[in-house]
């Protein structure tokens, strides 16, 4: 297998990934504590302690109107701090049987075992590798869906429970 992905690291893909990362983020952080904050509202509620029932839901409102703030914030410094945004770059990503391949400037192959995890939604794959680089693959610059389908299944094989 040599299956190659250009990915243009720009503005749109800063963007693109920080709001994976704030849904993320909600998904697996804001649920749970939405979840017992709910749950003791209700409870208030029930007991008829209307005061406190209300300031726990204003609570988690305040919580969550204060994440997605913190990370637009986060975003904003981002774009300012990085030279992506005025030199947007290509980074091509080489799938081999072995190895995955990226070119900058230079080549650099992080073996399969190297690999921490990789994240994988809708748009792009996220790698984690050992040296605590994180990587990002948009899966709409692969050639075609039988391309990405065919990377999908292999990195499958290859890393097991690491691939999401």
């Amino acid at each position: 297998m040599n299956i190659e992905n250009k990915t243009l690291y720009d503005k749109e893909l800063i963007l693109r990934y920080n709001k994976y990362y704030l849904m993320d983020f909600l998904k697996k952080n804001f649920l749970i504590i939405a979840a017992v904050t709910l749950a003791l509202s209700l409870y208030m509620f029930a007991i008829k302690n209307w005061k406190n029932g209300i300031l726990l839901i204003g609570i988690l409102i305040g919580y969550l109107v204060l994440t997605i703030v913190i990370q637009k914030l986060t975003t904003m410094r981002a774009l300012k701090r990085s030279p992506i945004v005025d030199n947007p770059m290509i980074q091509r990503y080489v799938f081999t049987d072995d190895y995955i391949s990226i070119f900058r400037n230079k080549e650099v192959r992080i073996q399969y075992e190297e690999v921490v995890k990789i994240q994988s939604n809708k748009e792009f794959y996220i790698i984690y590798d050992v040296n605590r680089k994180t990587h990002i693959v948009d899966l709409n610059k692969f050639t075609n869906n039988e391309e990405k389908e065919r990377v999908s299944e292999h990195l499958k094989v290859k890393l097991g429970r690491r691939f999401r």
